[in-house]
């Protein structure tokens, strides 16, 4: 009798065990730029494979540190044209939001001009029905430290 306990209880100790198992990790996200501190008004960009991810703390409710993502494939060069976009808005200071319409969200950004600076802030709207956020206003420079443009 004790044989038959002491292997039952073997056997249960052996099939817990096979119910962990160790996986292989995939690619680590590559951090393209950050801008802002740790704690406050960040905004960051990183890549994974061909998926691009945009960090940011949604300036919605700046006393929060509530953090948001959009994400898109950079097929085609579609990161250095999101940059593109931006930056043409710094020059050309359009008066209306300028609309980019991802797979899951849709991405208006906002330019202003004050004391001679331009700058820009997205506006990020969840196609899923989720809110959105804001970026804090990033000017010229910080967009190219963004985009590793420095």
């Amino acid at each position: 009798m004790k044989k038959l306990i002491s292997l039952s209880f073997l056997f249960f100790v052996l099939a817990a065990q096979a119910q962990i198992k160790v996986t292989k990790t995939d690619v680590k996200p590559v951090l393209i730029g950050k801008v802002g501190t740790p704690t406050l008004s960040t905004v960051e960009i990183t890549k994974t494979g061909e998926l691009v991810t945009f960090t940011y703390q949604n300036n919605n409710k700046p006393q929060i540190a509530e953090f948001k993502t959009f994400s898109f494939k950079d097929v085609d060069g579609a990161l250095e044209g999101f940059y593109t976009v931006i930056n043409e808005g710094f020059t050309t200071l359009p008066k209306e939001d300028i609309v980019i319409e991802l797979p899951n969200e849709t991405v208006s950004l906002q330019y202003t001009k004050a004391m001679n600076i331009a700058s820009v802030k997205m506006k990020v709207t969840y196609t899923n029905g989720q809110e959105g956020g804001v970026t804090v206003w990033l000017t010229k420079r910080q967009i190219d430290k963004l985009f590793n443009k420095l």
